[in-house]
């Protein structure tokens, strides 16, 4: 199964750069320079993985992430940042919208790695996401007349 792996950054050269780090992967990669247009995308597609730039100048990425988590909440979230508040990524972490932040410069080997631990997270998400629906699904339950106990 090749997952579909979506990458936000307003800069086209940091996506073009994206593109050429995971073109022999097998995924299907989708780029975006607008957190908009990308969360337009999530309406109409099932992302596994979502790495999104923390500095967009229409939205950050984040605030992105979480907006993301709302319309998929099995998706995984990494943000690409030069710096974040320490408060900020903990929050962020700790309330399940980010499962890690990429410093940049990116480098090659680690945002390979982050995109291949979070598709692991989605598939765990998924798994789990089916086991709680079998466990709330209606069970066929048995009526016994008093009578019936008796005889």
């Amino acid at each position: 199964m090749k997952f579909n792996i979506m990458f936000v950054d307003d800069s086209i050269s940091v996506l073009k750069s994206l593109r050429w780090i995971f073109m022999d992967e097998p995924y299907h990669i989708f780029l975006f320079d607008s957190p908009l247009e990308a969360l337009s995308a999530i309406d109409s597609k099932k992302f596994a993985v979502v790495v999104a730039d923390q500095s967009m100048p229409e939205m950050a990425g984040i605030e992105f992430l979480e907006k993301v988590k709302q319309r998929s909440p099995d998706t995984v979230g990494i943000i690409m940042c030069d710096f974040v508040e320490p408060e900020t990524a903990s929050t962020a972490i700790n309330g399940g919208v980010v499962n890690r932040f990429i410093e940049k410069p990116l480098d090659i080997h680690e945002i390979k790695q982050a995109v291949a631990i979070a598709l692991a997270r989605f598939e765990i998400n998924v798994e789990n996401r089916k086991e709680r629906v079998s466990i709330f699904q209606p069970r066929t339950v048995f009526s016994f007349q008093q009578q019936d106990l008796l005889s």
